[in-house]
């Protein structure tokens, strides 16, 4: 394989990695709406916990730490979103 080759892979990984992302902010603004529907708080600190843990196990102890530090970011930019939704926002189209 050359690098051209390499980055073509590279790029086909990242159109997935942002169409799964867009599904998952759309799957956020739902919960926004059911959270603002049962006057819930956007963040739940025991679920990211939960999650943050699976997420390095599901990555493996090579990238552990960075696929943690990904999905802090994942999360923080999800609660900012619900928080945009419930606060009047514009919705996920």
């Amino acid at each position: 394989m050359n690098l051209g080759e390499l980055r073509k892979e590279i790029n086909e990984i990242d159109r997935q990695l942002v169409e799964l992302f867009s599904k998952r902010m759309a799957v956020s603004a739902r919960i926004a709406e059911y959270k603002r529907e049962c006057g819930m708080p956007v963040q739940d600190t025991d679920r990211e916990r939960e999650l943050l843990a699976l997420i390095a196990d599901l990555a493996g102890e090579e990238l552990a730490e960075y696929a943690v530090e990904l999905y802090t970011k994942i999360l923080a930019l999800s609660r900012e979103y619900q928080k945009r939704l419930i606060s009047g926002g514009e919705e996920h189209k």
